[in-house]
């Protein structure tokens, strides 16, 4: 029988009551004449609620300590998954990360895979078992417990597909799939039936929340097709796949992403080692830097601008403020911005579609702030508050 591998978020097993209409899709799955291995997220926003008491009891909770704290959350959805499915007359039995051999890195909280033995899964499909497996997790060549980091369990499902050589890997959220926006900003979104990968790698990258950009890196890489659905309704979905071949310039998508901040670094000295430097400390701290920016140089100094995740502000802060004693002036912290995205094949390279997006905010009294292309996408960013409307006229202006 083929393997299918289904990965549910946290807003499908929010609740006892959600708990068990997924079991009973999975059982469906099952007695269609398939093996299933379920990756299960942790229960709603019991995660953020983990790391908010971790930052109640610790102002810097050490990194070891947190992963053990964090990966609670998935050994619950999924024990009480497996009792759920029980319940329905099937035989299920789940597993944490390190119980199937997800072997990664030492890096806490955002661990990388290194490999999957998966001889529990197997022998437990052999036994016509369902397998559940908590996502989001693993062990280090070490044995300490990691966790993968934001959307972990998104990679994890893609990881076990390609292991097991499943026939499908299928990602369940509270939404229908990839659209062209989000349909909760922008009424006129649709829903996009097939992304290429190198396309949804960008939107992902870019603050759409359906995939993972890893998971999709991974799927990508070994071109295995992904199907994004609902899990609350029986709308087919999304295929994450390859793309056709094309050379048509066109924006595809939109992506947003109110959750970054602005950090200038005002009056640096202009060293040539000074950027380089900077980013290696802000790297190691684990911090990704969107994009980063400079002003000119005047009587040898110069401001850095750095774009990154809202959530890293605090560490990088005081990681640029180190360099005070270096001749900095200042850290200023603009918190007030997000992030608008155009998608598609060669839109970054097409100066008309640039020039388009630029008096298409201008005409809404939008200022962009910054800046940023690639080959497949061009990124602004805006005040936050002009967010929604930067994104309406923009979906209006290229997809109509």
């Amino acid at each position: 029988m083929p393997i299918v591998v289904q990965k549910y978020g946290g807003t499908s097993v929010a609740d006892a009551a959600r708990i068990k209409s997924v079991a009973r899709r999975i059982v469906r799955t099952k007695r269609a004449g398939n093996k299933v291995v379920v990756v299960v997220s942790a229960m709603g926003h019991s995660t953020d609620e983990l790391v908010s008491l971790a930052r109640k009891v610790s102002q810097s909770p050490p990194e070891r300590e947190l992963d053990m704290l964090l990966t609670a959350g998935e050994r619950v959805s999924m024990a009480l998954l497996s009792m759920a499915i029980s319940d329905l007359g099937e035989r299920a039995i789940s597993f944490t990360g390190s119980q199937v051999g997800i072997i990664t890195d030492a890096s806490h909280t955002r661990a990388r895979i290194l490999e999957i033995k998966a001889d529990r899964i197997r022998q437990a499909l052999r036994e016509d078992r369902i397998a559940i497996v908590a996502g989001f997790q693993g062990v280090s060549l070490g044995r300490e417990i990691t966790t993968l980091g934001r959307g972990g369990s998104d990679t994890t499902a893609v990881a076990l597909a390609e292991a097991l050589g499943a026939r499908a890997c299928e990602i369940y959220s509270d939404v229908p799939g990839v659209f062209t926006a989000d349909p909760r900003l922008v009424p006129a979104a649709r829903l996009l039936r097939q992304v290429p990968f190198d396309e949804m790698a960008e939107l992902a990258g870019a603050g759409a929340q359906v995939l993972h950009v890893r998971a999709v890196e991974l799927a990508a890489k070994f071109n295995r097709p992904v199907v994004c659905r609902s899990s609350f309704t029986a709308t087919p979905g999304t295929v994450i796949g390859k793309g056709p071949a094309m050379e048509r310039i066109q924006v595809r998508g939109i992506a947003h992403d109110r959750s970054i901040a602005m950090l200038t670094l005002r009056a640096r000295t202009a060293a040539g080692t000074a950027l380089p430097q900077l980013v290696t400390r802000l790297s190691r701290a684990g911090i990704q830097v969107k994009s980063f920016f400079h002003g000119p140089a005047a009587a040898g100094r110069v401001d850095l601008v750095f774009v990154i995740a809202e959530s890293d502000c605090a560490t990088a802060q005081r990681i640029l403020s180190q360099g005070r004693r270096r001749g900095a002036a200042d850290v200023a912290v603009g918190r007030q911005l997000g992030a608008v995205t155009l998608v598609g094949p060669g839109v970054g390279g097409e100066l008309a579609i640039v020039s388009r997006m630029l008096s298409t905010l201008a005409a809404r009294r939008i200022h962009v702030q910054g800046l940023v292309t690639s080959e497949m996408r061009i990124t602004g960013y805006v005040d936050r508050g002009k967010l929604e409307r930067a994104l309406t006229a923009l979906h209006a202006a290229f997809i109509g």
